[in-house]
């Protein structure tokens, strides 16, 4: 049981799930907002960025996270896209009961029957959650964009407490800046900069909730230079 989880935002090649037995919270896919309750099957797609947060109640869920090439190259070569909510799927929740059991481990070849488990899921969920397919190229070419994107979302994430400028991080990704701002939008879903104060503003929090710091000495460790600035906006945001 966790109380809270936080995941920043972020994106990966494998596939992921998550089947919620209690509690629940909100997930952002892609800026997408997507509620999380009991019984519900989130699907994180492969290059797709996500990060979540909790309800203040207990949380408890399977998570399972693999390389759908390696389990599968059949359908890893389909470029297929699930659905990213599945609600009260009766078969569903069965699996996960089995997939919970088996992944002890305490029953004799119980990784072998985690994989024919997931095999079946992948199965049943090609069959009846199927959003689309992507084309090998545009798929190729998402991963691309992404791993550009990411370096200059480390950079910010590493960096936020210096000045950081559009161009700055149009060069950490490789692009121009009209290319990289119009690329950040769609892909993040606000302005780089709104974004940099976005996470200034949440270690600002992280900071006044776990030290002693005085409130100017935070706005200028998160790299405000205008106190003023900072306070309105921390008020507007939290």
């Amino acid at each position: 049981l966790m109380p809270k989880r936080r995941c920043t935002l972020h994106w990966h090649e494998h596939l992921e799930m998550h089947y919620v037995y209690h509690g629940g919270g909100t997930v952002m896919l892609n800026q997408v907002p997507h509620t999380l309750r009991p019984g519900d099957l989130l699907i994180v797609n492969p290059n797709e960025l996500h990060y979540d947060t909790a309800d203040d109640v207990p949380y408890q869920s399977d998570i399972v996270i693999f390389d759908l090439k390696a389990l599968s190259p059949e359908l890893a070569q389909r470029n297929i896209l699930f659905c990213p909510i599945i609600h009260d799927d009766k078969t569903i929740a069965e699996l996960f009961g089995r997939l919970h059991e088996e992944s002890q481990f305490t029953k004799p070849a119980g990784r072998q029957m985690c994989k024919a488990l997931l095999l079946v899921l992948l199965s049943y969920l090609v069959r009846n959650y199927t959003a689309k397919t992507l084309n090998e190229r545009d798929s190729l070419q998402r991963q691309k964009d992404l791993e550009r994107l990411y370096a200059a979302l480390r950079y910010i994430d590493e960096c936020y407490s210096q000045p950081i400028t559009n161009a700055q991080l149009a060069e950490v990704a490789r692009m121009s800046v009209s290319r990289f701002i119009h690329m950040f939008r769609q892909c993040v879903g606000m302005p780089p900069m709104r974004y940099v104060s976005d996470v200034r503003l949440k270690k600002a929090m992280s900071l006044l909730t776990t030290s002693n710091m005085a409130v100017t000495d935070v706005s200028a460790a998160v790299g405000f230079r205008d106190y003023n600035n900072f306070g309105r906006l921390f008020l507007k945001r939290f």
